[in-house]
């Protein structure tokens, strides 16, 4: 009986870390939208980081790839030339998706080093996307493009 009892408890275990690991998305089993743009994110990052801006641009849609200049991008963003840039660390604070489920966002904080200049920053980047086509994409334009601020009128 106490070996019944025991099995019992065992599987009862082993189902729960199971179903834990498959809804924390800890597996490639099953993750939810907000796992997969936190995912997204990071790997995005992680193309900046080695300069594979090629790659970068392919989180964006494809319809909206042509023409997108990543390194003046990033130059904008950070106010420091890409190759000037020394990303050493990516740390995904939050992210989210809207009661629609298309639109989302990630909030980052990065460890970077400016190359020549000795200074270490740590900016926090959100970084929005979209599904489209039941794919996430990265909103580039709304995330990277930076214009220049304007005079609040009256």
């Amino acid at each position: 009986m106490k070996k019944k009892v025991t099995l019992i408890l065992v599987l009862l275990l082993v189902a729960g870390g199971a179903a834990y690991a498959v809804l924390s998305g800890m597996t490639s089993v099953y993750q939810s939208d907000v796992h997969i743009i936190k995912k997204k994110s990071n790997r995005f990052f992680e193309c900046i980081k080695f300069k594979e801006f090629g790659e970068a641009s392919k989180f964006h849609h494809p319809s909206e790839q042509k023409g997108v200049d990543i390194p003046k991008m990033i130059e904008d963003l950070f106010k420091v030339p890409p190759e000037q840039l020394d990303i050493q660390e990516v740390n995904v604070l939050f992210g989210e998706i809207d009661t629609s489920g298309v639109l989302g966002k990630v909030k980052t904080r990065c460890t970077v080093n400016v190359l020549n200049a000795k200074k270490t920053r740590n900016p926090e980047v959100m970084l929005y996307w979209k599904k489209m086509e039941g794919r996430w994409y990265l909103k580039l334009r709304s995330t990277l493009e930076r214009k220049p601020a304007t005079k609040f009128e009256n």
